[in-house]
Parts: C-alpha cells; sequence; structure tokens
C-alpha cells in the first residue's frame, strides 16, 4: 500500500506482476534487476521450485530519481502463477497500488491467461478493490516466439478495459521498462486523484519516473573470471618468516551475538542457546531458534501467511531462511547448524529494528 514518510520525505508504492505460471513475471523482473544501476535497485529475494517456477514470490525494492525532495520507492513482486498458491497470490496482491498483468503469447495458454485475470479480478474484488479502476497495464511477452497469438486475439481475451499493453520479451528485455514507466505514471495519477499525493510533484514525479529510469550497461562477461583471479591471488601462500607464537588465550567468553539483543526474554534465550553450543547441545539450540521464529513473525492462520512470507518481506534472504529450515528437520543437527541459527535470529532482529518493527525489551 502507498504511503508517504514525512520525515525521510519518501512516497512508497507497491506493483506486483501478475499471470500465469512461466508466462515470464520472475524474467520480468530479473531483467530489471540486472539493467538498473546499482544505486537504483535493492537485492532480488526469490524463492523457487525445482522447476524454476516461483513458489512463494519474488521481491525487488526500486528507487526512482528525487522529485521535489521526495524519493520514490517502488515495491515490485511478483506471484506464483499455479493455481494452487492462490492463498500466495492474493497475499502478495494485498495493498498493491498497481498490477503488471504478464500474458504469456504462446497458443497453447490462452487459457491459462484467462484463467489468470479471472483470477486476479476475483482476488482484487476480495480485497474490496475494483478491477475497473486499478491501475493495470498489460505484458503480452514471448513475441520473440513463433506461432503465438494475435494481439487481437490476447485484446479480445484479456482487454476488456482498453488498458495500455506491450509486447515483450523478458529475456531480451525487449518492452519491459515501457511498461514499467506506464504503471508507474499510472500509480502516481492514481494517488493524486485519491488525495494521497497533492499538487504538482506528482505529475511530475510520474514524468520524472518515465524518463529517468536509467538502465546500466550489461555485465561484462569477464566479470567472472575477474572474481575468479582475485580469489586465486588471495588464496596464493604468501613466504614469511615464522611467525611468533600466538599468546596464551584467556579463559572467556568475550564479545557474544547475545550482546546485540537489549535486556529482556529474547537476550536470555540467545544466552541461553549460546550455553547449549558450549555443552554441545546443538538440538537444544534449534529447537530453542525455531521457537524465536515464531516469536519474531509468527503464522497468520486468518490470511494464510507463513513464516517465508513473512520473512521475504521484510527482506531476509530466502536461502538463508531454507538452509534454517533444513537444520530444524535434522534429527542430529551439529555445531554449524547451531551457530547458524543464532545467526539468522540476529539477521532478524536487526532488520526489524532497522524498520522500526520491533520496540526495544
Amino acid at each position: 500500500m502507498s504511503s508517504i514518510n514525512l520525515h525521510t520525505c519518501e512516497i512508497n508504492i507497491k506493483v506486483v506482476y501478475y499471470g500465469p505460471g512461466l508466462g515470464g513475471k520472475t524474467t520480468s523482473i530479473q531483467y530489471i534487476h540486472r539493467a538498473l544501476k546499482p544505486d537504483m535497485r535493492g537485492q532480488l529475494v526469490s524463492l523457487a521450485t525445482g522447476i524454476d517456477r516461483t513458489l512463494f514470490f519474488d521481491f525487488l525494492p526500486v528507487k526512482l530519481p528525487k522529485v521535489k525532495d521526495y524519493t520514490i520507492r517502488m515495491s515490485l513482486y511478483t506471484v506464483p502463477g499455479q493455481v494452487h498458491y492462490n492463498a500466495t497470490r492474493k497475499l502478495v496482491l494485498q495493498g498493491a497500488d498497481g498490477v503488471v498483468f504478464v500474458a504469456d503469447s504462446q497458443v497453447a495458454r490462452r487459457d491459462a491467461n484467462m484463467e489468470s485475470i479471472s483470477n486476479l479480478y476475483d482476488n482484487l474484488r476480495g480485497h474490496g478493490m475494483n478491477p475497473e479502476a486499478v491501475p493495470l497495464v498489460l505484458q503480452y511477452n514471448k513475441r520473440d516466439l513463433g506461432g503465438v497469438l494475435s494481439m487481437e486475439q490476447l485484446d479480445e481475451d484479456l482487454n476488456k478495459r482498453r488498458l495500455q499493453r506491450f509486447e515483450t520479451c523478458a529475456l531480451s528485455g525487449h518492452g519491459i521498462f515501457d511498461a514499467m514507466r506506464t504503471i508507474t505514471k499510472m500509480v502516481m495519477t492514481d494517488l493524486k486523484h485519491k488525495g494521497i499525493y497533492h499538487g504538482k510533484a506528482a505529475a511530475k514525479a510520474a514524468a520524472e519516473a518515465e524518463r529517468e529510469v536509467v538502465v546500466s550497461p550489461r555485465v561484462e562477461e569477464g566479470l567472472v573470471k575477474t572474481l575468479e583471479r582475485r580469489v586465486e591471488a588471495q588464496a596464493k601462500p604468501v613466504l614469511a618468516e615464522a611467525p611468533a607464537p600466538p599468546p596464551a588465550i584467556k579463559q572467556s567468553r568475550g564479545l557474544t551475538f547475545s550482546e546485540l539483543w537489549s535486556p529482556g526474554a529474547s537476550r536470555d534465550q540467545i544466552l541461553a542457546m549460546e550455553g547449549d553450543i558450549e555443552r554441545g547441545d546443538y538440538p537444544a539450540v534449534v529447537k530453542r531458534a525455531e521457537g524465536m521464529l515464531r516469536e519474531y513473525v509468527g503464522e497468520s492462520i486468518e490470511d494464510g501467511r507463513t513464516n517465508a512470507e513473512a520473512l521475504l518481506m521484510l527482506g531476509v534472504h530466502g536461502g538463508h531462511y531454507a538452509r534454517f529450515r533444513n537444520a530444524t528437520y535434522k534429527t542430529n543437527p551439529v555445531k554449524a547448524d547451531a551457530l547458524f541459527c543464532i545467526f539468522f535470529l540476529a539477521d532478524i532482529e536487526l532488520r526489524i529494528r532497522a524498520v522500526g518493527m520491533k520496540v526495544e525489551e
């Protein structure tokens, strides 16, 4: 949901990429992430299954240029295309300021396109939103393939509102930024009409967003080799005199992860986990960590939100969550699992503090 922060002079908007499975939603987000300058985009967070379908959702924060001292921040989301993930789709759609519907132009996907856009309208109504009024643009993707549906046929199936639509190829990026600029402009105009954002700044913001989304050059093919050379250089042994024997280590715990928490119940739990590690009771650490995770994010049965979705919205790396879950599934976790669990909780604690979601105990 859009918001204006007068203290930080930021306008935050949310755009959701919706459409059938394997239609190009994630690929569109990935292209945007690759093409934008590093200072204009954040970390791309993605959870996918083994067949490259989005399991939960993708998330990409984008920062646009300042307009009259206001910074426009966009949160780009994708949703899973499969029908049995509708609860997740509906959750991610909640609070959206605009939608980019990514249709698959292949003839075999015609029914899937129509089913998906019908599902989009149903979920918008479920959130009390008017499907006829929500800012929406269409991406007719995979236009580079042969034997695809005509633009006229796609319009007949999907474009009853006579929306702006774009022929796109998410792999090459053709048309992707055209759709992104247009939905940004529509959202800013809609916010002005709703009275959320007043004055000439709205039109200026839309114009700047349309004009100044700058694309960086492609990543050079030699980048990986350059990194490999740097790693190899660091790995080479350096001949030197024999080092002096290290000083005797005092028997002291010194600084620990628990120092990151303020005094209170959470810190007591971390201290207990550190004690478990010293005793070699690694299963106890993992069990405590799982309980603390539930306290941090919980699981809302009412809206179907899972731990993974809540953590991704917070910006936690999806791979870290997957490793944490693997540790909790082990019958006999090892020391590395226990240490990682504490690191994972520390990461969440610091992220929650950074966004002001938690009051110090």
